[in-house]
Order: C-alpha cells, then structure tokens, then sequence
C-alpha cells in the first residue's frame, strides 16, 4: 500500500487508507463507514468495521504484536471461568513483569510459549502473580477488556 503524494509531503488519511486497502484506490471517492485501525491492518471486520478489508501481511497476523522473530514469553498462573487451573503466557519483551500485563487492558493471553494459540473468550478468568490476582475478561481475540485486581 503506498501512499501517494503531490508536493513533497503526503497526506495521511484513515479514509485514504482503507479506500487503498479495498479499492486499491487512494485517491477514490468511496463511502467507507466505520474504520477500525485493526481491520484495516489485520483484514475482516470483526472489530467493528463496516466493510471487510482483505488481509495485508499474512505472515504476521495479527500486526504488530505477533510478529515472529524477537518475541519472549513468560508463563504465570491462572484459572478459567469454570475455575479449572491453566497457564497463562505472555509477552515478556511488551510487559516488564507479571503484575505489569495482568493489569493492561489490551494485553493477550497466550496458552503455549509461542503466541501461535490463545485463551477463549470469556469473562472472570483470574490471573496469579507474586501477592496478588486479578480478575480479567478476554475477547475473542484473547485480549483483555478488564482487570481488576482481586488482591
């Protein structure tokens, strides 16, 4: 996708941006709806977006989060909704401890060390960190949309 420009610098535009990601149209005239930044990245419209993009990069889906090469993963303690024991992983190279992602809204529950598989959506999972816990809700795309600490 490039950005087309006609005196030096070249305006950026959402709008723009998602009629080039659609239409391969930039400069276009058509109506686009709702936007939402991580359709247009990742492709679809399950966040909200009311026209379906095409996926971009399809060797790192979803950008940029999960992208292969530098990721490190840490593994705390956890328990579903049912109340079953689980281990949660998450980013280690993103959130500098255990304590720092359980209370990040947005951050994503992995269930292996490799980012390749996530937890199921679901609400009052629990995450266990050194002293303390937190309830946390998860999207269907494994983020959290809660936290609250339950210390």
């Amino acid at each position: 996708m490039a950005v087309p420009g006609s005196s030096g610098t070249p305006e950026l535009s959402m709008l723009k941006l998602a009629r080039e990601a659609k239409h391969g149209a930039y400069t276009g005239s058509q109506s686009m709806g709702v936007i939402h930044m991580y359709d247009l990245m990742n492709g679809g419209n399950t966040n909200g977006s009311t026209v379906s993009y095409p996926t971009l990069n399809t060797a790192c889906d979803p950008n940029p989060d999960d992208c292969a090469g530098t990721e490190q993963y840490a593994a705390l303690s956890g328990e579903n909704p049912s109340g079953g024991s689980i281990t949660v992983y998450y980013r280690s190279d993103i959130y500098s401890s255990a304590s720092d992602f359980a209370n990040s809204e947005g951050a994503v529950a992995y269930s292996n060390n490799t980012g390749s598989a996530r937890h199921s959506a679901g609400d009052g999972y629990v995450f266990i960190y050194s002293g303390c816990s937190n309830e946390v809700n998860l999207d269907s795309n494994g983020q959290s949309t809660y936290t609250e600490p339950i210390c």
